[in-house]
């Protein structure tokens, strides 16, 4: 993948509408109220540019993704880069987009990339927030459009701030075949609409 393609999926995870966060800076375990409206779901602060997309991978694509915890499951639909230049998301945080340019669970090497909101006006809290809580050694399955299941092994759950996060490494085409999952978290900045940091957890496969 090229760098200018990684920057354009990248804009998409760098902000998150809110349903609300709790006092630690947290989504709250349930929706306890209407969500108020942001301005944009992104941030204004990574540069977006214009980019000739690669091919799309013809391997099947992820169609569910079950995470043995807390009963996160939520269905997968592909996704790509939208008019601002950013990766889309489904609007809805109970499904999550699969970066449809970069690896597909069958691919022999480079990271699959699955994306969902947090939560989103309109719809509550998705299944990615309970993603904070997972432990290390936790088996998430994907499941594609032949109706192959891979199972992939949780190593790392991580808070990073949004500015500085290593997104090429995320949206690695190739090196090693593995799992990422990205939402948001952290702290809910009410001046810019946007949490201030992403949730990264990263899997290999069993």
């Amino acid at each position: 993948m090229t760098a200018i393609a990684v920057a354009a999926a990248v804009a998409s995870l760098t902000g998150c509408s809110s349903a609300g966060s709790a006092p630690d800076g947290q989504p709250p375990a349930l929706p306890t109220s209407t969500p108020t409206p942001v301005a944009t779901a992104f941030s204004t602060e990574v540069p977006q540019q214009a980019a000739t997309i690669p091919p799309v991978r013809r391997a099947p694509a992820p169609t569910r993704i079950v995470v043995d915890h807390d009963g996160i499951s939520a269905p997968v639909r592909p996704e790509g880069v939208d008019r601002t230049g950013a990766m889309g998301l489904p609007p809805d945080p109970a499904t999550a987009g699969w970066y449809r340019f970069g690896a597909a669970p069958s691919s022999s090497e480079g990271s699959v990339v699955l994306a969902a909101h947090v939560d989103a006006v309109g719809y509550g809290i998705g299944p990615f927030a309970r993603l904070r809580d997972v432990p290390r050694g936790t088996t998430v399955t994907l499941t594609d459009a032949a109706g192959t299941d891979t199972r992939w092994r949780i190593d790392s759950v991580s808070m990073l701030e949004k500015q500085g996060l290593p997104w090429g490494d995320v949206f690695r085409g190739d090196g090693p075949r593995r799992l990422v999952l990205v939402t948001c978290g952290g702290r809910f900045d009410t001046g810019t609409g946007h949490y201030e940091s992403n949730l990264v957890v990263t899997a290999a496969p069993i």
